[in-house]
């Protein structure tokens, strides 16, 4: 495979942070729509059960967003053969998008500066979600007051 030039890298890394952003987005508007779908009674005695169902359901749908991105990164790394399997790429992956890290897996010195980029983006994903997450619970709690 073609090494390519420092401005390619950089550039291959904001197609990747822009992919990134746009499962998020994509999770996001999936979460809008299944939150107006479930239904959101004002007065029952299953409120708390509502609420809960809310909330988790937020949590599944934004985690599978965060897995379709760790998996678009992974990929990446797969195609440079450098991590060995698919399953070092997803666990390197993992590891980056969380910032955990991962010391017994590297990429090449040219390839390095990916697993940054990856960190810096996992974090603004985690950060974004929170936000969605937030808002579900202030949305159920409004629902229920009323």
């Amino acid at each position: 495979m073609e090494e390519l030039s420092p401005l390619g890298r950089i550039l291959r890394g904001v197609a990747m942070v822009g992919a990134t952003g746009m499962v998020q987005a994509m999770a996001q508007l999936a979460l809008s729509w299944l939150m107006d779908v479930i239904p959101t009674p004002r007065a029952t005695v299953h409120k708390t059960s509502y609420m809960l169902l809310h909330s988790v359901l937020a949590v599944l749908v934004l985690m599978a967003g965060h897995v379709l991105q760790v998996m678009m990164w992974a990929l990446l790394y797969y195609d440079w053969g450098e991590l060995g399997s698919f399953a070092h790429s997803f666990y390197f992956s993992l590891a980056c998008f969380t910032t955990l890290g991962a010391s017994e897996l590297n990429l090449s010195p040219a390839h390095r500066i990916a697993g940054a980029i990856e960190s810096a983006v996992g974090i603004m994903m985690f950060g974004w979600s929170t936000a969605l997450l937030v808002r579900v619970v202030q949305r159920t709690d409004r629902h229920y007051d009323s």
